[in-house]
């Protein structure tokens, strides 16, 4: 294998443009201008930042308010529910029941579900056949439960006054 010599570059190939110093610019940066331009964005980031937290506390009481409204929401939907569960009840039904006439059957026959025949003879109703049956009325069951009521609240009543005196607060 032979190799070839590469040529040497000559001192004139070295020649080529001379780069010179330039002399400094006379210009000076102005910073009265520089300083105003820093304050404004600084000033209008504040006033951004004010705007900003002043709306959202905005948004933080109506998010409050609203949820207020749903707890109170939340708690008619309960007490209806509570209602519900009252009027749907076996006593609040035989009373409206006993209202409306009607009677327990203590002759019921059997009916066979398939074709919707009777098994037996059915017999009238007079609604004295069950005389050990009582039938309590709204306004009577409020007045039977309301001594109840009273003796459950009794004793929480009474703690809270122990509890008051104990921490010297007696009222």
């Amino acid at each position: 294998m032979t190799a070839l010599l590469a040529p040497r570059p000559s001192r004139e190939s070295n020649r080529g443009p001379r780069l010179k110093a330039l002399a400094a610019p006379n210009q000076q940066v102005a910073t009265i201008p520089f300083v105003l331009i820093v304050a404004a964005v600084l000033a209008a980031g504040m006033v951004g930042m004010l705007l900003l937290s002043t709306a959202l506390q905005n948004q933080a009481f109506a998010i409050q308010d609203k949820q207020h409204q749903a707890t109170v929401l939340a708690d008619q939907v309960s007490q209806l529910n509570t209602q519900l569960a009252e009027e749907r009840s076996v006593k609040s039904l035989a009373a409206k029941a006993h209202r409306l006439g009607m009677r327990p059957d203590p002759y019921a026959v059997p009916m066979r579900l398939s074709d919707g025949k009777v098994l037996g003879k059915a017999q009238a109703v007079v609604g004295s056949e069950l005389p050990s049956v009582r039938y309590v009325g709204t306004q009577s069951s409020t007045a039977h439960a309301a001594p109840a009521k009273q003796a459950e609240a009794a004793p929480t009543v009474a703690a809270t006054q122990a509890a008051a005196e104990a921490n010297g607060t007696a009222q």
